[in-house]
C-alpha cells in the first residue's frame, strides 16, 4: 500500500472530497485486513476464557518461556493484525509485556513488501540486504522482549483476566459454548470501527501535512536521526513503515534511522492497546519502553554500520 502522502505530485493537486475519499479507502483497507487475524485472537481470548486450566497451563507459562521468540518470529510477517493480536491478549493476562513488545519492535507491516519490490528497481539494494535487515528486525525484537521481561516484568504482572476483561466488554462469555464465535466477531467488529476511524483521520492529516517533506539532513545526524524518527514510528499507522522505508531507500535517511522508525512502530499495536488495557501507567510505560529501546537499537545500528 502506499499512502496518499506519497503521491507526489498528485498528491498535491489533490483537494477537498478526493483526499477525503482517498484517506477513508486507505483506513477502510487497514481495518478490513487486520479483521482475520484480530478474529483469530479474539476467538483464542474466548477458548482460553472457557478454559482456565488451559489458560494458565499453556498460555501464561509458556510466554515467559518463549512468548519473545515466538512474537519476534511472528512480528516480521506483513500484517498488521497480529500486534493488535497481541496488544490484546497482554490486556487479558495471556502473554507477557515482554512477549507484545517483541512482536511490536519486529512488525514489518509494509517494509518486506516495500523492500522486495526495490528489487526491480535501481535503488542498489540486494537479497542479501533485504534478509539481513528482516532477520536482524526479528532478531531484535526477540532480544528486547526477553529485555523488557528481565527489566520490568515484574511491574507489569498487574491483576488481569480474561474474565474480567469479558465482563468489562460485554461480550457474554458466560452464554452458551454457540455463542464463541459471535463473541469474538463483536469483539473485532469494536476494535475494526475503531482503527478504520483512527487510520482514517490520520491519512487525512498526514495528506495535509507532507510528512515527505522533514529533511534529510537532520533525519541523517547522529541521535537526534534516532530521537526524531522512534518519535515517528509511535504514531499508530501501518502507512509509518511504508514513509520510513520509503525514506531508506531514497538515501533520506540511514540504517540507524531506519530501526529505529521501524522498531518503535507497532502498526496499529498501540491503538489496541489502548482500547482494550485500562490501566493508563501500564500503557505509557509501555510507549515509553518501546520508545527507549528502539532510539538505543537505532544508535547501535549506526554504530555498528559506520
Amino acid at each position: 500500500m502506499t499512502p496518499l502522502f506519497l503521491h507526489g505530485a498528485a498528491s498535491a493537486d489533490m483537494t477537498g472530497w478526493s483526499a477525503v475519499l482517498s484517506a477513508l479507502l486507505d483506513g477502510l483497507k487497514d481495518g478490513l485486513l487486520s479483521i482475520p487475524i484480530l478474529f483469530l485472537a479474539y476467538l483464542l481470548m474466548e477458548l482460553l476464557e472457557r478454559s482456565s486450566r488451559l489458560n494458565e497451563g499453556l498460555l501464561r507459562r509458556y510466554s515467559r518461556r518463549a512468548g519473545p521468540a515466538l512474537g519476534g518470529l511472528l512480528g516480521i510477517v506483513p500484517q498488521c493484525g497480529i500486534s493488535g493480536a497481541a496488544a490484546t491478549l497482554f490486556s487479558t493476562g495471556s502473554i507477557t509485556v515482554g512477549t507484545m513488545l517483541a512482536v511490536f519492535f519486529a512488525t514489518s507491516d509494509e517494509m518486506l513488501p516495500i523492500l522486495l519490490s526495490s528489487l526491480t528497481e535501481s535503488s542498489g539494494i540486494s537479497w542479501k540486504t533485504i534478509v539481513l535487515i528482516t532477520l536482524s528486525k526479528a532478531a531484535l525484537g526477540i532480544l528486547l522482549g526477553y529485555l523488557a521481561d528481565l527489566l520490568f516484568g515484574r511491574w507489569f504482572r498487574a491483576q488481569k483476566s480474561i474474565h474480567s476483561f469479558c465482563e468489562r466488554e460485554h461480550c457474554d462469555c458466560d452464554e452458551e459454548e454457540g455463542s464463541v464465535f459471535l463473541a469474538a466477531l463483536r469483539h473485532t467488529l469494536k476494535i475494526a470501527v475503531m482503527l478504520i476511524a483512527v487510520n482514517f483521520a490520520l491519512n487525512l492529516l498526514f495528506h495535509y501535512i507532507g510528512v515527505e517533506r522533514l529533511s534529510g539532513t537532520v533525519l541523517n545526524r547522529p541521535v537526534l536521526g534516532e530521537l526524531i524518527l522512534a518519535l515517528f514510528g509511535l504514531i499508530p499507522n501501518c502507512s509509518v513503515s511504508v514513509v520510513v522505508t520509503e525514506s531508506y531507500l531514497s538515501g533520506v535517511l540511514g540504517l540507524g534511522g531506519l530501526f529505529a522508525g521501524l522498531l518503535s512502530n507497532a502498526g496499529i499495536g498501540l491503538l489496541v492497546l489502548l482500547r482494550t488495557n485500562r490501566n493508563w501507567k501500564e500503557n505509557a510505560a509501555v510507549v515509553a519502553i518501546l520508545y527507549g529501546f528502539s532510539v538505543l537499537a537505532g544508535i547501535a545500528v549506526t554504530l555498528l554500520a559506520g
